[in-house]
């Protein structure tokens, strides 16, 4: 070894600048097959998976900055819920709004030939309560009945509307015989309660994830 160092010491310099060239590509040769071109391959393989948590953090982002207009939506949707909840009758209530329903029609005018409650149609927190109906009168009193049904504190809804041609009556007037379905709707108890329950389940599950992530990050 030292005879070699002395063999080089003692060329002419441009071949020592030569070998010190020759060496030092060797080196940086070494340097990119086995340090830096692995390196670079893994970091690669990672870029799609970078990229894709970028993209998740993005839109977190986007909707934390959000959050105060959500929680204010959510709040406007409760309210609406609770206004919409005491326009529906309760269990107790249904045989009174039905016979409110009857007395508007007679007091219309109408003469009832049928008035049938059918069977309940159970919805997500709700069921309709429909019933079929027949009734003969002049037309102005049919749509003061509607009128004034739409009009009810309870929601009951008039639907299936089907009118006869008109027929004269014994006093002179022109009678209708018309028939239709009155939907009204009953809070199901119970139901409002299990969705809460369910909710705030969900949510405690998510935020006890959330304080799992963050205690491993810590």
């Amino acid at each position: 070894m030292d005879k070699v160092i002395d063999t080089l010491l003692r060329q002419k310099p441009y071949i020592k600048l030569l070998v010190l060239l020759v060496i030092l590509g060797a080196i940086a040769g070494l340097y990119w097959q086995f340090l830096y071109r692995p390196v670079r391959a893994e970091i690669s393989a990672m870029e799609p998976d970078l990229n894709k948590l970028k993209a998740e953090l993005a839109a977190k982002k986007e909707i934390v900055k959000e959050k105060p207009r959500y929680i204010a939506e959510l709040e406007q949707t409760r309210g609406k819920l609770y206004i919409a909840l005491k326009q529906l009758p309760d269990k107790s209530e249904i045989p009174s709004l039905l016979e409110n329903v009857s007395s508007l029609g007679t007091a219309a005018g109408l003469q009832f030939k049928l008035f049938k409650p059918m069977p309940e149609v159970s919805k997500n927190f709700y069921a309709e309560i429909p019933v079929d109906i027949q009734v003969d009168g002049v037309y102005r009193d049919i749509v003061t009945f509607f009128d004034t049904v739409s009009k009810m504190p309870r929601i009951v809804n008039i639907l299936d509307i089907k009118m006869t041609t008109p027929k004269k009556s014994m006093s002179g007037g022109m009678m209708l015989s018309t028939s239709c379905r009155a939907v009204t709707y009953k809070f199901i108890e119970g139901a409002k309660a299990e969705s809460t329950d369910k909710g705030d389940t969900k949510k405690g599950e998510k935020d006890k994830k959330n304080d799992t992530k963050e205690e491993e990050k810590k």
